[in-house]
């Protein structure tokens, strides 16, 4: 399992989240998100589903930890960090 996070810097719009879901589909990995909302709610969401990617907002501030687990699990990690370091929304955690 490969495991990244990073801090969301300004709130991601559906379109860029269907465009981050079509990315994952690509890979045979399991690819998942997880975060703690505002209300403290916990979320962990499949990103190859584009359902659970749009009716899941992700806001400004919120830390995300991004998991692959699979055969591709260092593809699909270091392609979908690309993805999200592309969109001028998130700040790399060391």
């Amino acid at each position: 399992m490969r495991v990244h996070e990073f801090t969301v810097l300004m709130d991601y719009d559906q379109q860029e989240l269907i465009q981050i879901s079509n990315l994952a589909s690509r890979f045979i990995s399991q690819i998942i998100i997880m975060y703690t909302d505002q209300n403290d709610n916990e979320h962990v969401i499949d990103v190859k589903s584009l359902l659970g990617m749009i009716l899941q907002p992700i806001h400004a501030g919120t830390l995300i930890r991004l998991s692959t687990r699979g055969k591709d699990e260092l593809e699909a990690l270091e392609t979908l960090i690309d993805s999200f370091s592309k969109l001028p929304r998130l700040e790399q955690e060391q």
